[in-house]
């Protein structure tokens, strides 16, 4: 399927086949579906009790009950309903930098893989894209594993571009969400320490339950090119900087990047959400299936 990327191809989208998301929290869906809802229903989940009122389904009545307290009750029982599943891709400038790492089409495979777990699974899915060029998906939530190939063909069309400042961002994208669920974002998180944390932490201060994958460059970590006298380039404010950089140099910026995805990662753990950390010189089926119980995935 030329819109889906060739990382997802059929075998590894029949492994996908078995995994299904899993939440830290209970959350109402739109449809049946195959995940506790807090809502009441007619689920083998048993949730509460409440006194008998005519009407009421005998068949639920809890005889065991009755004959200790002389009093009717109703047993009550857990709907089960689809999930909801937003997953944000970062399509800003440094998605896009070096262009030897493919970052970007590696946030657009991962965010895929996702998706096409949720919607083999019966949840739906809505897609949304933080800056790039080109057309974003509309905000709507798709249904059915068909649909995997419009959201391939949506993401397809994103060229990354600008700059995205994460919490305001994530602050407008969360406004227009009417229902909690599972939230997935796919960034390579180059930012302040502090705005990633403030942009995560508006979905948990929300109820979300949030898993984030963090995508870096394997020439990116290495500092591949930054060797002597040379200009760097801010890819996503276009500011310009003369340095000189040598091998004591290079192994600071990579201790700064690797230092970066630590305290990302430490400040997941702490709040409560999941991560994953995806190096694109990785075979990314290995790394996905690998990952899968660390972002929540589970068989």
């Amino acid at each position: 399927m030329l819109e889906l990327p060739p990382e997802l191809t059929p075998a590894f989208l029949a492994r996908l086949e078995h995994l299904r998301i899993r939440t830290r929290r209970e959350y109402a869906g739109l449809g049946k579906g195959s995940h506790l809802s807090p809502r009441r229903g007619s689920s083998l989940e048993f949730s509460d009790f409440r006194h008998y009122a005519v009407g009421d389904d005998f068949r639920y009545i809890d005889w065991g009950l009755y004959g200790r307290s002389d009093k009717l009750y109703i047993k009550l029982f857990k709907e089960e309903e689809d999930l909801l599943t937003y997953i944000f891709v970062d399509a800003s400038a440094s998605m896009g930098h070096p262009g030897r790492d493919r970052k970007f089409d590696a946030a657009v495979a991962t965010a895929l893989a996702i998706a096409y777990v949720a919607l083999a699974s019966g949840d739906r899915v809505m897609l949304r894209v933080l800056g790039g060029l080109g057309t974003p998906p509309p905000s709507a939530f798709v249904y059915g594993r068909h649909r995997i190939v419009e959201l391939g063909r949506a993401l397809n069309a994103i060229k990354p571009a600008g700059e995205v400042d994460f919490a305001p961002a994530l602050a407008r994208e969360l406004i227009s969400i009417r229902r909690a669920g599972k939230v997935f974002v796919v960034s390579d998180f180059l930012a302040l320490l502090n705005s990633v944390e403030r942009a995560l932490g508006l979905f948990t201060a929300a109820n979300m339950d949030v898993s984030a994958v963090q995508v870096l460059g394997a020439a990116e970590l290495d500092g591949q090119g930054l060797q002597g006298d040379v200009e760097v380039v801010d890819a996503e404010s276009g500011e310009r900087l003369r340095v000189t950089i040598g091998p004591r140099e290079r192994r600071q910026y990579r201790d700064t990047l690797l230092r970066l995805s630590h305290q990302i990662r430490a400040f997941c753990t702490r709040s409560g959400l999941r991560y994953a950390l995806y190096t694109t010189d990785l075979a990314f089926d290995r790394f996905f299936l690998h990952a899968a119980t660390s972002l929540g995935l589970v068989h």
